[in-house]
Parts: C-alpha cells; sequence; structure tokens
C-alpha cells in the first residue's frame, strides 16, 4: 500500500489557503475545517518555533525535503516527510508555501 500523502498551501501569514482531502484525512479533520486557519494549530506548543524557523527558511528559499512531527485534530501525532517550496506572486513577494506532506514511521 502507498503512504499516505497530501498537499497543502499556506499564506505569507501561516493561515491555509488550500488542503487536499488526503491533506486533511492526515491531520484528521476536513479541508474545510483547515481552510483559513492557522498552519501552526497542527503544530505542538512545543515544537512551534522550529515550524516558525522551518517557514521562515522556505521563505528565504530553502527547498531541502525534512521530517516534521504534526498534531492531528484529536491530539495525537503524525509525521510526515514534508517537501515545501516557496511561492511567490508576480513582482516576486513571498506569497506562501505548497507542500506535499507524505505521512511516515516516527523517525
Amino acid at each position: 500500500m502507498a503512504a499516505k500523502q497530501g498537499i497543502w498551501t499556506i499564506d505569507s501569514q501561516g493561515r491555509t489557503t488550500f488542503a487536499s482531502p488526503d491533506m486533511a484525512e492526515i491531520l484528521g479533520t476536513t479541508a474545510e475545517d483547515m481552510a483559513g486557519r492557522s498552519s501552526f494549530n497542527y503544530v505542538f506548543p512545543e515544537d512551534i518555533e522550529t515550524a516558525q524557523r522551518l517557514f521562515q527558511a522556505k521563505e528565504n528559499g530553502d527547498i531541502d525535503l525534512f521530517t516534521f512531527r504534526l498534531r492531528r485534530a484529536d491530539g495525537s501525532a503524525v509525521w510526515a516527510s514534508i517537501h515545501g517550496t516557496a511561492m511567490r506572486g508576480p513582482d516576486g513577494a513571498f506569497s506562501g508555501v505548497v507542500g506535499t506532506f507524505t505521512v511516515i514511521d516516527e523517525p
């Protein structure tokens, strides 16, 4: 069976602009519930600083794959391998991040 994968786009303020149904399922919620919500709602409090640093790295052009623990709607953890890429507007200004999330076993 293939690993579960989802697509998630997040604006420059960290808010969800799109979540595929599979992404929402990974997080134990619905795409409609994720819309407009801070992506940091799906991060454990102790991991917020790391998540913000990773988001900043993407804004600065980092394209490296990384592994991160996300917080599902029920409070449980799910580990994902994440490939995120900065999105830029016509003027080159950072407009957010698009990411592919692949569920993995705990590292």
